[in-house]
């Protein structure tokens, strides 16, 4: 095995390269493509939501300008993430050269002269892949809700009052390690699994450089989960996929909403692990309109002091809100 070479001179200014592509560059969160498509889909729930008096600009962005106090935190947040994969690069790949070794001595090893993978099996590794990261991700991020010292870098993320697709980023860079060690690993454990039952070859289907079902879920959902947009899926398929709508819901300080809603993709995990909550189609909050107990006590044992904050987070067909979102400080 060769070893990674470590160059943080090498990896900065790697990093600053990769900012010149933050519109144009397939792997950046701000690919052109995903913030299109946020824009249409905002559109058009702005059409059949009614809310035509404003304007459409009035319905893509929040009337509440609480976000723009948060906006240096935010693109603080973001720029010091977006640095983590160059700085840790050789970290990362020893993590899923780990994860690739344990998938392939669970499986056994592969025959040496493994014919080459056909087009499919680039897609089965690049879905499994995908999924594996989706399940590690579920499980850290309900860890950092569940143990109070992780809550403690995790409530970062859940202090804004107002979400914005930046408030995506808004972690502080050891929560962003964890979040990346586990989903690293998990693929290499799912690629290590394709390896040991089809062969050496087999790695997982890429465009532009990218897993192909990473690229189609970024560009079609990953800056309306963060927003002020609830775009719904239907009842059946939220038990499969996060809508934005599920997630701006575990952002709300209604109590019926705490500790729900932990998947980033899959639902699944949710409703197999008792987190899953629907909002009921077509209103935001039953309880919006009232003020959540002021020292809440989660169903894992942990005693926070909460200050709560409301913001608008408007829903299909009526003028109900979700109050975003909680600050607490543990005691």
């Amino acid at each position: 095995m060769q070893w990674p070479e470590v160059d943080l001179v090498g990896a900065f200014w790697q990093w600053l390269a990769s900012l010149k592509l933050l519109l144009s560059g397939a792997a950046s969160p701000f690919w052109w493509p995903s913030l299109l498509s946020a824009l249409l889909a905002g559109a058009v729930l702005a059409w059949f939501a009614g809310h035509r008096s404003g304007g459409l600009l009035g319905y893509l962005f929040p009337r509440d300008r609480a976000y723009l106090k948060e906006l240096p935190v935010d693109l603080a947040c973001w720029l010091a993430g977006s640095s983590l994969p160059f700085l840790l690069g050789p970290l990362m790949y020893l993590v899923s050269l780990g994860g690739t070794m344990v998938g392939v001595y669970a499986m056994g090893m592969p025959p040496q002269d493994a014919p080459a993978p056909g087009t499919w099996v680039l897609l089965l590794s690049a879905v499994l892949a995908f999924t594996f990261g989706d399940f590690a991700l579920y499980w850290t991020h309900r860890l950092f809700h569940r143990y109070p010292i992780l809550w403690r870098a995790h409530a970062l993320h859940h202090r804004p009052t107002v979400l914005t697709p930046l408030t995506g980023f808004r972690f502080w860079p050891q929560e962003q390690v964890v979040h990346m060690t586990a989903n690293v690993f998990a693929q290499g454990i799912a690629l290590g699994l394709m390896v040991g039952t089809l062969g050496l070859k087999a790695s997982p289907y890429t465009v532009l450089g990218v897993n192909v079902f990473t690229l189609v879920w970024n560009v079609a959902f990953s800056h309306l989960r963060h927003s002020h947009v609830p775009l719904p899926f239907p009842r059946w398929l939220s038990y499969v996929f996060v809508s934005p709508h599920m997630h701006q819901a575990h952002h709300s300080v209604a109590v019926e909403h705490y500790d729900k809603n932990f998947a980033t993709v899959f639902s699944l995990w949710d409703w197999m692990f008792g987190t899953l909550y629907i909002p009921a189609k077509g209103s935001g909050s039953a309880s919006a309109s009232r003020t959540p107990p002021l020292r809440p006590r989660s169903r894992w044992g942990s005693r926070r002091r909460c200050e709560f904050f409301r913001a608008s987070v408007p829903s299909i067909r009526t003028t109900r809100t979700f109050p975003i979102t909680r600050v607490c400080l543990l005691r």
